[in-house]
């Protein structure tokens, strides 16, 4: 399930997945499936699983500092890839990406910085000690037989900020002179435009809400209905789209009831 797409793994070097679209509503144990390079959310771990009567459901360690990532700088995008990743971000953060590509047309690479980055994650630890104590809700068919096919993910760490620094540069090298008034006008008030303390050329786009923008996972393996075994997702090899169901999303179709997706 190796994948090179620069889309997918830009936050490969700092151990995190791309949220494809950064949202306020992402968190650890959020179930996914596996859709090709695609993650898609099914529901909550608990709405899936029944806790056995020794290990209650992992805590969930909240708004930690990401002093490792705050301030980091992304490897450069290509012009096309920063600016769409840029687009997912401004839309995200309720704000309009249209005539961005005018506002940046000297660029011909973006790189992204994360500022007052929080985590959210649990103990993989506790998460394997839930599963072994834990049933499978009868009523979870569809669920069941994913989790039989090894298709089923558990998000176990989150990633999120309200502050996006974008660092655009022309093919020589140099910052790219970009207005302020300008890129504000385009996103639109939802979101707030200004400059980096420490460079002018540096643009800081703003929600009003963390948004989870990177994730961590992990594979579940069941055999006859009962967890067996998990395995961490290695960054970048899938990135986290919208529900499943949602517009524009695919379906898994299959001659058999159960899928093996490797």
């Amino acid at each position: 399930m190796g994948n090179s797409d620069p889309a997918l793994t830009y936050l490969k070097s700092f151990g995190y997945s791309v949220v494809r679209l950064p949202r306020a509503d992402i968190r650890p144990l959020l179930v996914l499936v596996l859709e090709g390079n695609r993650l898609s959310r099914l529901g909550d771990l608990a709405t899936v699983l029944q806790p056995g009567g020794t290990i209650a459901l992992p805590t969930v360690k909240q708004d930690v500092p990401a002093a490792n990532i705050a301030g980091q700088k992304s490897r450069e995008l290509s012009f096309g890839v920063g600016l769409s990743i840029l687009g997912n971000i401004i839309g995200a953060m309720g704000g309009s990406k249209l005539g961005l590509d005018v506002a940046y047309k000297n660029a011909k690479s973006i790189s992204f910085e994360f500022s007052d980055v929080l985590a959210d994650d649990v103990d993989l630890i506790s998460l394997d000690q839930f599963l072994t104590d834990a049933d499978v809700n009868p009523f979870s068919t569809h669920v069941s037989r994913l989790l039989e096919s090894d298709a089923v993910y558990v998000t176990s760490g989150v990633i999120k900020t309200k502050k996006f620094v974008i660092d655009a540069r022309t093919s020589d090298g140099t910052s790219v002179d970009v207005q302020i008034p300008e890129i504000q006008n385009l996103v639109g008030g939802n979101v707030k435009v200004g400059t980096s303390g420490e460079s002018a050329s540096k643009v800081v786009y703003e929600s009003a809400v963390p948004l989870a923008f990177g994730f961590q996972a992990a594979r579940l393996y069941y055999e006859d209905g009962r967890y067996t075994a998990f395995k961490p997702l290695e960054p970048g090899q899938a990135g986290l789209e919208a529900a499943r169901g949602a517009r524009g999303a695919d379906y898994l179709s299959t001659d058999s009831p159960f899928a093996r997706l490797d």
